[in-house]
């Protein structure tokens, strides 16, 4: 009886974190969940500064030479919330990190209001699309034309490994920066 009591708690354990996985994927490429609206949006306790004006940083990051970090996000993924609490939001305030990129946050599931990278109105969902992010969270590192400048990171991955990978990410951008292609 409890080793069936003990399998029972492990499969339902695993079907809530499979269900968190799909309402992630489900809700970021517009499937059964419901459209987030400001009175349903949950911010994240942690956070990266949201991106706004992207023309702006596409200048800071000509001038400095050092590329835009963007991390990608949904409102109720709780693997972004991981992402940034444990990860992303201590490397953006830690030398050498926070002097090596611009870190800004996209709500992919969100119609905020951002200007693009050529001066144009556009939204958080339409930049995600542009880059074609569906899953969360994903990083992707760009230049100051908005272009990438190395492959995202999809995904959590494997925690013991995930801040090598934003490392990585961000030394891949600037160098290709440094090197002016």
């Amino acid at each position: 009886m409890e080793n069936g009591s003990l399998g029972g708690r492990a499969n339902a354990s695993r079907r809530t974190a499979l269900a968190r996985i799909l309402a992630c994927a489900l809700g970021a490429t517009g499937g059964a969940t419901a459209p987030a609206t400001a009175q349903t949006a949950t911010p994240h306790l942690v956070h990266l500064p949201p991106a706004t004006d992207l023309a702006a940083d596409a200048a800071a990051s000509r001038r400095d030479r050092i590329p835009i970090f963007l991390f990608l996000d949904r409102h109720d993924c709780s693997y972004c919330e991981q992402a940034l609490a444990r990860y992303v939001v201590p490397m953006s305030k830690e030398p050498p990190w926070r002097d090596r990129a611009i870190y800004r946050q996209v709500e992919i599931d969100q119609p905020l209001p951002l200007v693009a990278f050529d001066g144009s109105a556009t939204t958080h969902r339409a930049l995600a699309a542009r880059y074609r992010v569906s899953l969360t969270p994903t990083v992707v590192v760009v230049d100051g034309a908005g272009e990438t400048v190395g492959g995202p990171v999809i995904g959590l991955l494997t925690a013991d490994f995930y801040a090598a990978y934003l490392e990585q990410a961000i030394d891949s951008g600037m160098a290709r920066l440094r090197r002016g292609t």
